[in-house]
């Protein structure tokens, strides 16, 4: 799992980039009422996120606990593919997606695959085991694993932070939305 678990920590940062950069900084989508569908993918993809980091950090699962990885990982694919989607509507009247924002996108995703890739092939024999979820981390220097289980904790903070200033914009387009009615 040390593979996987520097991958995961090159993707967390790289993430970072682009949320803070792109999505903040460069597009201000928090600020933008048709983005609204698009921040909702990006919430969600902070709970994912979190997960991933404490889980790589600290845990292994065994037998059918493997089934919540795959739940998890799946949710991930899905919610990626939603987000993709969405992006093209929402950032529709931003002339699309910024070119490096979009070429940082395809990297993520070819990372991402081989991430998921890397944890499948090291959670194969775990298979056989009985179903359990142990602490066994990775054999990485303890300041990284703290590192990343502080990331995955950070990330339910941006979910929480996201998620306020989400349900605000989406009051500010009803209430638009009723006064347009009116």
């Amino acid at each position: 799992m040390i593979a996987a678990f520097y991958l995961l920590l090159v993707i967390g940062h790289i993430g970072v980039f682009d949320v803070l950069y792109f999505h903040y900084y460069r597009c201000a989508l928090h600020t933008r009422p048709e983005c609204h569908r698009e921040q909702f993918w990006h919430l969600v993809r902070h709970i994912i996120y979190g997960l991933q980091f404490l889980i790589i950090a600290n845990l292994r699962f065994h037998g059918a606990a493997l089934l919540l990885l795959v739940v998890l990982y799946g949710a991930d694919v899905f919610i990626a593919w939603s987000d993709v989607w969405e992006e093209t509507v929402s950032r529709r009247n931003q002339g699309g997606l910024p070119r490096a924002e979009y070429f940082m996108h395809i990297v993520l995703s070819l990372l991402v695959g081989a991430y998921i890739l890397l944890v499948g092939q090291n959670v194969w024999p775990d298979r056989l085991l009985p179903a359990g979820i142990a602490i066994d981390p990775p054999s990485v220097p303890g300041l990284l694993r703290l590192y990343m289980s502080v990331m995955g904790v950070c990330a339910f903070f941006a979910f929480a932070h996201d998620l306020a200033g989400w349900l605000r914009m989406g009051r500010q387009i009803r209430v638009a939305a009723g006064a347009s009615k009116a």
